[in-house]
């Protein structure tokens, strides 16, 4: 594979600039996408393609900061997280990967900062995406010797893309204090962060909208259906950080408590799983399979430079 990237900024004035950067990509398949858990070569590796295109806008002004960007990606052959099962000319269970599955991301995000104090930071972010699969054809398969032993058929356009939060709003506060009581350079903070994911759909083979397998490919307005949305979620962490010399050494203490408030959420989803203990192809809760998000916990580090 390869990456070409390139990007331009203008500055309006002192405290203005805006940019543009293009980039495409292709990108080797994932190991789990190459071999199966056989150790057999999956049939049809191919790279995916993806063309990207950003353009932004930044300002920055005494104690105001704030940058918003509008994002474009094209993501072609994108693989599933799995590989399907297909029966070859000798009987044998394969693997293959599903190529032409193409895919629109497109968003917004805003993240800004504003100094309430010299030692206190009011930090945001914003991210709205439309992420949708943008596809639907017959799909061939054929082994190494360029035989097509089948052929499968799939529409997924318009349908959400799962896996991952579309939407997410965040808010921390950063304490940050230097001086010079007990070492030299001192540096202490303290964070606080809320975030709140929104729009997640659970991941899904856009294969399971066939009759093949079924199920009703269609909604009651002819639109294919969505994949289960998954309950809105939120997390607190609390960060907290100290740093000092000795005289040429540097010492930094990090210490991280995750989910402080210790919230039961569902990080991730499989719809229409075949281990749900619902009916295959009710597109809902009782038919997916999940991961619930980690329990509090934190982690403590030691950093020295020497």
């Amino acid at each position: 594979g390869f990456t070409v990237k390139s990007g331009v900024n203008y500055n309006l004035n002192e405290y203005m600039n805006v940019f543009l950067n293009l980039g495409y990509l292709s990108k080797a398949p994932r190991f789990n996408n190459v071999i199966d858990r056989n150790n057999n070569f999956f049939l049809g590796i191919e790279n995916e393609k993806i063309k990207a295109i950003e353009i932004g806008y930044g300002y920055k002004y005494s104690q105001y900061a704030a940058n918003l960007n509008f994002y474009y990606t094209k993501w072609q052959n994108k693989p599933l997280d799995r590989g399907i099962r297909v029966l070859s000319t000798e009987d044998e269970d394969l693997t293959a990967n599903i190529n032409g599955i193409d895919a629109l991301h497109k968003g917004i995000e805003l993240d800004f900062i504003y100094k309430i104090h010299k030692n206190l930071d009011f930090e945001g972010l914003i991210s709205l995406g439309d992420w949708k699969w943008n596809s639907g054809d017959t799909v061939r398969i054929y082994d190494d010797q360029g035989n097509i032993f089948e052929k499968q058929y799939f529409n997924a356009k318009g349908v959400h893309v799962g896996d991952a939060a579309q939407s997410q709003y965040a808010a921390s506060l950063k304490y940050q204090i230097k001086n010079k009581l007990w070492f030299k350079d001192n540096r202490l903070y303290l964070k606080g962060r809320f975030t709140y994911f929104s729009r997640h759909y659970a991941d899904f083979n856009p294969f399971s909208l066939n009759y093949e397998y079924n199920i009703e490919p269609f909604d009651a307005n002819g639109n294919p259906r969505e994949s289960w949305l998954i309950p809105d979620y939120y997390t607190v962490d609390l960060h907290a950080g100290y740093s000092y010399k000795i005289n040429k050494i540097r010492i930094d203490w990090r210490f991280s408590l995750l989910n402080a408030l210790n919230a039961i959420y569902i990080s991730d989803a499989q719809n229409n799983s075949d281990f749900g203990p619902g009916a295959y192809g009710d597109f809902d809760a009782k038919s997916a399979t999940v991961f619930f998000g980690l329990p509090r916990r934190y982690n403590l580090s030691l950093k020295i430079t020497i």
